[in-house]
């Protein structure tokens, strides 16, 4: 996801760009350079925000990287957090969803009689 994602998704909860910048102690210019894409946030940043919109902060710090990284390598390996984070965030809300779901075991009462042979 891009940065400019992550930014708008914080500006949508604090209601305001400059309630988000308030809320990350930056200045609303920072989040509109940052969002037109020509400037990073610091990696300290991207984890506020990304706990403030409830998201992986890899995902935000790897998205706020992207925007000034031109080694194409690198750019890979910030490229392959997405899908690591997404794996892993897939894996946890299936393990939760499996130990919270109530299982309905449907049991059908069996009688037995019993035969003594002599």
């Amino acid at each position: 996801m891009e940065m400019k994602k992550f930014i708008e998704m914080g500006e949508k909860k604090a209601g305001k760009q400059i309630e988000l910048a308030k809320h990350l102690n930056i200045r609303p210019s920072t989040l509109r350079i940052v969002k037109s894409g020509r400037t990073s946030l610091p990696a300290a940043i991207c984890i506020e925000l990304a706990r403030y919109i409830d998201v992986d902060e890899l995902e935000v710090i790897a998205a706020s990287n992207l925007i000034i990284e031109k080694n194409e390598e690198r750019r890979k390996i910030f490229e392959s957090c997405f899908k690591t984070a997404r794996t892993a965030s897939i894996v946890i809300a299936l393990g939760a969803a499996t130990m919270i779901s109530p299982t309905t075991v449907n049991a059908e009462t069996t009688t037995y009689k019993t035969m003594y042979i002599m």
